[in-house]
């Protein structure tokens, strides 16, 4: 015996996918867990000064890294310096490549950048010369006038305490 197919499209729903309301029972998590770093079991962990503060301490208790008068009232393109800063820490990170145990900090004066950065190798004269080829390339780069302090720097110095 053959069925008819048509009766049978029309027994099937034609909207397949309803609405379904759905219940959850799980408890909402609520709790900022970003920024923050895990304590190790043997408090081995070693964290530089930067990492030691909770993401909602900075500014209260510890600087920033980059300080320039673009988030004042009024100011325009101050969206264009938080872009030069992250191609000036881009820019050395890849320049003085593994040489950085911590972070850049950068603060502009005027049409001054002054970038200061904390380096752990012994050769000098490499340092100096990536120094010297930085500062001339960013000026090019950003059309302002660069300086860049470089301080020598242990690594078992960077580190500011143990979790």
């Amino acid at each position: 015996m053959i069925r008819n197919t048509n009766s049978l499209r029309a027994l099937v729903p034609r909207f397949q996918h309803q609405p379904v309301c759905q219940f959850h029972a799980s408890p909402a998590c609520n709790k900022a867990t970003a920024g923050r770093h895990k304590v190790s079991k043997m408090l081995n962990k070693p964290l530089t000064y930067d990492q030691a503060f909770k993401p909602n301490l900075i500014g209260v208790k510890k600087g920033w890294l980059s300080v320039h008068t673009g988030n004042l009232r009024g100011e325009q393109g101050s969206y264009q310096f938080t872009y030069e800063d992250e191609l000036i820490r881009k820019f050395c990170v890849g320049t003085f490549y593994r040489m950085l145990p911590t972070d850049i900090v950068i603060k502009r004066r005027f049409n001054v950048i002054e970038i200061t950065l904390l380096c752990n190798t012994v050769v000098t004269s490499k340092v100096l010369f990536l120094k010297a080829y930085s500062e001339r390339l960013l000026s090019a780069f950003l059309k302002c006038h660069i300086k860049m302090h470089v301080f020598k720097l242990n690594n078992e110095d960077a580190i500011y305490k143990y979790i």
